[in-house]
């Protein structure tokens, strides 16, 4: 039988070892061109002093991060990276709510790379071309898009299903990028100063089409906006042209073709009547 010592010993050696294949895959990481920054351990904070915006590919900045502190997690800065991530949260122990919702939708996660999280969510991973570090919480429920950070394997409790290895992360869906790229101006810059000018109904159209919809009201939102437009003395074919812009940019998820047809068409015929 073997003492407590020896158990003691073939514990710290393991942990020794795991820790070890740890540092070897964040360093792997990095080798492909995979921007990394230190966590606390078992945590989702950085470590002080660091944040995803100092993510580095250093292997010898990574060693030192081991070293100091073995038990570590690892953040990714997606946008660096050129990665995205869509995060499907595990709400009520059912993963198949927002993955079916996403498939009722017609949006597909065509994905040989997935980490489970410690969560129990999972986590789906794409190459992009680059595209800047922002999120998109709640595309609709349950679903997050993420080009900024994300807390990766070999975190604590973060694990890569089905033995893929980075070779086997797929070019994100175009659908993924037009929800993320808002069309949006550099709000970071602008202030939401009234304009010092008197406010007329285009401006007060063009602020609510701005604005957006989300899942929860886009029909009733849609024939609104075509409405207005119609009203406000657009030639029908030029305000369906428009509609169609607005459905992709600022309704998310946007309406499938058939039924944004069918809202416009009943739209036009009460308007006609009218």
């Amino acid at each position: 039988m073997s003492t407590q010592s020896e158990v003691i010993r073939q514990r710290r050696k393991k942990r020794k070892l795991k820790n070890k294949n740890r540092l070897n895959q964040v360093i792997k990481m990095a080798q492909a061109g995979i921007y990394v920054y230190p966590i606390v351990p078992n945590g989702k904070q950085p470590i002080k002093n660091y944040s995803y915006l100092k993510a580095t590919k250093d292997t010898r900045l990574i060693e030192s991060w081991f070293k100091h502190e073995p038990n570590i997690n690892i953040g990714l800065n997606l946008a660096k990276s050129n990665l995205i991530v869509v995060d499907i949260d595990n709400h009520n122990n059912d993963l198949q709510a927002p993955l079916q919702s996403l498939s009722n939708l017609g949006y597909k996660l065509p994905s040989n790379y997935v980490e489970r999280t410690q969560s129990g969510g999972l986590h789906y991973y794409y190459r992009t071309n680059g595209i800047p570090a922002t999120r998109k919480t709640k595309f609709i429920d349950g679903v997050d898009l993420l080009s900024d950070f994300v807390v990766s394997s070999p975190s604590n409790n973060y694990k890569v299903l089905n033995g893929a290895t980075l070779d086997d992360i797929p070019q994100v869906p175009s659908w993924i990028i037009k929800a993320l790229d808002n069309r949006a101006m550099p709000s970071d810059r602008m202030q939401d100063n009234p304009t010092p000018y008197r406010r007329y109904y285009t401006g007060y159209l063009i602020d609510e089409i701005v604005n957006g919809v989300d899942a929860g009201n886009r029909n009733n939102w849609i024939a609104s906006i075509f409405g207005k437009l119609l009203r406000a003395g657009t030639n029908p074919k030029n305000a369906y042209s428009l509609l169609q812009l607005i459905n992709d940019n600022y309704v998310q998820p946007p309406l499938p073709s058939k039924e944004l047809d069918n809202v416009a068409e009943s739209i036009l015929k009460r308007f006609i009547n009218e």
